[in-house]
C-alpha cells in the first residue's frame, strides 16, 4: 500500500501530465470579466458587457440620444441580479420618477453640482472595494468644465481600478475618456412622442467596441 509521500508525488505527477484532471479537487471557477448591461446588442458587441476593472465610455451627443434610457436599463438589470449601482450624477439630472421602487432600492445616487465635485466624488468611491460599479454621468455638464479635465486624471482612476477592482461607466457628450477599455456610441434619436412609450418599445441604437489600450492614450488630453 503506497504511503502518503508516494500519493503526494503521484498527484503531482498527474497534475503536471494531465492538468485538467480533477484528482478529487473541484475545479476553480473563473469569475466573468464583464458586467452585463441588460441591453443585448451592447452586451454582444462587448463580449459580455462592461469590462471589469476598467473604463467604458458611453458617448451620447445631443438631446434624445438615449443615455438616460441606457442608465435605466443598466440599473434595472443590476437590481434584478441583486447588485448595486452607484451613480455620480454630475448635473443632478436623474429622473427618479421614471424608475420603479425595486430598481431605486439598488441605487446609490450622489447628486453633484459641478464636474469638479463629480470627479472628486468618483476618486473617493474608487478607493472602496465594496463598490463594484460606478456610473459617472457628465452628459449635461458644461463644456468649459469638461475641457479642464486633465488626461492624467483618467490614468490615476485607472490605477485605482486596477488596485481595488472597480468598474466605471462614464457618460459623455463627446469622446473624453483617455484609456477607455470599451466605447459605446449612441445612434439613438428620441423625441417628445417617445416619452409616452414603454422602455421596451423605444428604438435604442448603440454601437459598442472593446478597445486596445495603449499607455499613450492616457496622455493625449493631458
Amino acid at each position: 500500500m503506497p504511503n502518503d509521500t508516494q500519493i503526494i508525488e503521484l498527484r503531482r505527477f498527474l497534475a503536471e501530465r494531465l492538468p485538467r484532471a480533477r484528482l478529487g479537487i473541484a475545479p476553480r471557477r473563473t469569475a466573468p470579466d464583464t458586467l452585463a448591461t441588460g441591453i443585448e446588442a451592447v452586451d454582444q458587441a462587448l463580449v459580455g458587457g462592461l469590462p471589469k476593472g476598467g473604463f467604458t465610455e458611453l458617448i451620447a451627443p445631443g438631446e434624445g440620444s438615449g443615455s438616460a434610457q441606457f442608465l435605466h436599463a443598466l440599473l434595472r438589470h443590476t437590481a434584478a441580479a441583486g447588485r448595486f449601482l452607484t451613480l455620480v450624477d454630475g448635473a443632478d439630472s436623474l429622473d427618479v420618477d421614471a424608475l420603479e421602487p425595486e430598481a431605486l432600492a439598488h441605487l446609490l445616487w450622489i447628486r453633484c453640482r459641478s464636474t469638479a465635485e463629480a470627479l472628486q466624488t468618483t476618486d473617493l468611491l474608487l478607493r472602496d472595494r465594496n463598490i463594484a460599479l460606478v456610473v459617472l454621468d457628465l452628459k449635461l455638464n458644461p463644456a468649459h468644465e469638461l475641457r479642464r479635465i486633465q488626461g492624467t486624471l483618467w490614468y490615476r482612476f485607472g490605477r485605482l481600478m486596477e488596485q481595488q477592482g472597480g468598474t466605471v461607466l462614464v457618460v459623455t457628450p463627446h469622446p473624453l475618456v483617455s484609456g477607455a477599455a470599451a466605447r459605446i456610441v449612441s445612434r439613438t434619436r428620441l423625441d417628445h412622442r417617445d416619452l409616452e412609450r414603454s422602455p421596451g418599445a423605444l428604438d435604442l441604437r448603440f454601437e459598442a467596441e472593446r478597445r486596445r489600450i495603449l499607455e499613450a492614450d492616457f496622455q493625449r488630453t493631458a
